[in-house]
């Protein structure tokens, strides 16, 4: 098959639940890509998390033009790594294009325009031609593998609830209407309307004729007024999202903490059933209260609007959230049922009293019009994880997957990786009893002229410093009553971050660790963008700690310029979807130097996370962690080897020769060097 009129293999793999595209062909021809509205995790057939993004599938390809030996389709791919195929044609291609299988051949065929089948008799009518037009591409043709998040076919007759839309229509007032608060001696501000193209104004008229259509909105007269944003859809079509900052700057936090675990375990007891349900954005069942509407108002250039329902973004939309979904469940609480935000927990002590109540809540939640995520739920297991733990019967523990970068980490297999670890496990050295005395045979190895040989005596060192890290007392249960501090650091390839809190002696702890390789165009994000979806990550990994908190969370790192992503109007299309995703946390973003962020540096430079990749559009100047801009030498000494010819560039090189700055940059070819632009004004001006 062909791709930007490039020819590159496929696979067509009819057990495959989903179509498929792999980071390398994406980055290889520069594929426009977006991340997915609704991610999942993806296994294998053995039920294996696949090892590309950590098993979560978080990106995708929209409506790519793809040519079958001659034959034209627009294809939406997932973007994962599950093959040595660059692509993988599954499921829903096969439905949408349903072509037949040439058994004798192994290959796929298409019938001439004209040709039909009879769908009873299955056999071909009225054809136009004698000829079929073979595909090329060999088939793997296989039963489907039942997923653990199909729907139990008992649960069938709740087709509402697992449907992707929700009834339309205004919901009327209840206990749990949305209040915004101000602090004392604030008022919502006027902003102005953000320049828009055409393309959004079309978006915008859509999207006003909408949510007057439903009710949701009206004209208002308010004093307030927040400009918007817009944030591309998987489909090509623009979202709009209310920058509504300010506004949540000034409005009073609803805190709603996490569950304490012991809470959890007496409500449990001896439960051995468990079914987990994920609930999808309800936002617009709920009612802004009366008198708060106004609050809420946004300007735009076709009028201005305010919302009757709860807009997405306010800072304490998901406490109310949190209030009606209590509400809705009211009669399961604590008998059978246990809720936080979107996730739900059953517990039952048999299977048969556990379909019952299985069936109990999701006709309670249907009979409210509330949908449940399919993908994220799982239905009658005896080991799930919930709100970062993983509950089998009789026992809770912290779930493996928030210390697993840590107690994965692999052995070092030279002197520099030697370091690496030995620079992260020395951030918890006062914990540590003997910590100079287990670390000894690994930094003999890190001695000037000692040979790296790696025997039993530095891998158990190595194992035993491990299991010290992730034991007490270095490694504590989460407290909701404590504040938490998240280190975020985003390197070349990878990200890398710890939660944090702090013991009576004021001595930070870890609560959890999360590494996360780059993959695909990830690669390619400029370092500010690398090290603010370090923080988003980091929000994502441990959202069941930091939604809600009781305290604002403290998040540091060492990339000064994002201590005003709260604030700044420059926005780009990556950075709208990841403001949303923030605005239900209560956070400050605070810098410091990168020498005191060393844990969150460690994980996000493990060696085992580097790429073979080559990263394509490396800049000519690059931005530091401080601001300041960096010449990449390499990259200009490229440049100017393929454009010998170019005049300009000629005249700019005799005019410099000599020049001291420009002859050290060019004599260090493995270097950059900072540009002061203040000392070297007038070079600015040339390079630039």
């Amino acid at each position: 098959m062909k791709v930007m009129g490039r020819k590159i293999q496929a696979m067509i793999d009819s057990g495959a639940q989903g179509n498929f595209i792999s980071p390398n062909l994406v980055n290889k021809l520069r594929l426009p890509w977006t991340m997915k509205d609704e991610p999942y995790r993806l296994t294998t057939v053995e039920g294996h998390a696949v090892k590309f993004g950590q098993g979560i599938v978080d990106m995708e390809v929209a409506q790519l033009p793809i040519d079958i030996q001659g034959t034209k389709h627009h294809v939406t791919l997932d973007i994962t790594v599950i093959s040595k195929h660059d692509v993988i044609l599954g499921i829903p291609w096969l439905r949408a294009s349903n072509p037949r299988v040439n058994w004798r051949t192994g290959q796929l065929q298409w019938d001439p325009p004209g040709c039909d089948y009879d769908n009873e008799s299955g056999s071909r009518r009225a054809p136009q031609s004698n000829q079929d037009r073979p595909l090329g591409i060999y088939v793997i043709a296989r039963e489907p593998k039942a997923s653990t998040t199909e729907i139990p076919e008992e649960y069938s007759k709740y087709s509402k609830l697992f449907s992707g839309e929700l009834e339309t229509g205004l919901p009327e007032h209840s206990r749990w209407d949305h209040e915004i608060k101000l602090q004392p001696g604030t008022e919502p501000t006027f902003n102005k309307i953000y320049p828009q193209n055409p393309a959004q104004d079309k978006a915008l008229k859509e999207y006003l004729d909408e949510m007057l259509q439903k009710g949701y909105i009206r004209p208002s007269e308010s004093p307030a007024g927040y400009p918007i944003l817009w944030v591309p859809k998987k489909n090509g079509k623009l979202r709009p999202c209310i920058d509504y900052r300010q506004l949540n700057k000034i409005t009073i936090k609803n805190r709603y903490p996490l569950p304490l675990i012991a809470e959890i375990r007496d409500k449990l007891g001896q439960a051995k059933w468990f079914t987990t349900l994920d609930l999808k954005g309800a936002y617009n069942l709920i009612r802004m209260a009366k008198g708060h509407e106004w609050k809420t108002a946004f300007r735009t250039t076709r009028g201005h609007f305010e919302y009757l329902v709860m807009p997405f973004g306010l800072t304490n939309a998901p406490a109310t959230f949190q209030t009606m979904i209590d509400n809705v469940l009211r009669k399961q609480l604590d008998k059978f049922v246990v809720v936080y935000l979107d996730d739900i927990l059953i517990f039952s002590n048999s299977l048969e009293e556990h379909k019952k109540h299985v069936h109990e809540v999701l006709q309670t939640l249907q009979d409210n019009k509330l949908l449940v995520e399919v993908a994220k739920s799982k239905f009658h297991q005896h080991k799930v994880e919930f709100l970062g733990y993983e509950i089998t019967p009789g026992q809770i523990r912290m779930s493996p997957s928030k210390i697993e970068d840590v107690r994965n980490w692999p052995a070092p297999t030279n002197i520099r990786e030697v370091r690496g670890f030995l620079g992260f496990a020395n951030f918890y050295r006062r914990f540590i009893r003997g910590f100079g005395e287990i670390t000894i045979p690994l930094t003999n190895l890190t001695k000037k002229d000692n040979e790296f040989q790696w025997t039993d005596k530095e891998a158990n060192a190595f194992q035993k410093l491990k299991e010290k890290i992730l034991d007490e007392p270095v490694l504590l249960t989460a407290d909701p009553d404590k504040p938490f501090e998240v280190e975020t650091d985003a390197s070349d390839y990878a990200l890398g971050g710890q939660l944090g809190q702090r013991d009576n002696e004021d001595r930070l702890h870890p609560v959890a660790f999360f590494s996360k390789k780059l993959h695909g165009p990830e690669l390619n994000y400029g370092i500010h963008d690398k090290e603010l979806m370090a923080i988003i990550e980091a929000f994502k990994e441990w959202k069941h700690y930091l939604k809600g908190a009781n305290h604002k969370v403290k998040v540091y790192t060492d990339h000064k310029n994002l201590t005003s992503f709260t604030t700044t109007k420059d926005l780009n299309k990556r950075q709208i979807r990841w403001y949303e995703t923030l605005t239900d946390y209560d956070f400050e973003i605070i810098y410091r130097k990168g020498s005191e962020n060393g844990r969150a540096d460690a994980l996000s430079r493990r060696e085992d996370l580097k790429t073979e990749q080559q990263v394509d559009n490396a800049p000519l100047l690059r931005q530091t962690r401080d601001g300041n801009l960096v010449l990449g030498t390499r990259e200009i000494n490229m440049t100017w080897q393929v454009q010998p010819d170019d005049v300009w560039l000629r005249r700019i090189k005799s005019r410099i020769q000599g020049d001291r700055l420009t002859d050290t940059w060019r004599s260090t070819p493995n270097r950059h060097l900072e540009i002061d632009p203040i000392s070297h004004t007038k070079r600015k001006r040339l390079f630039l």
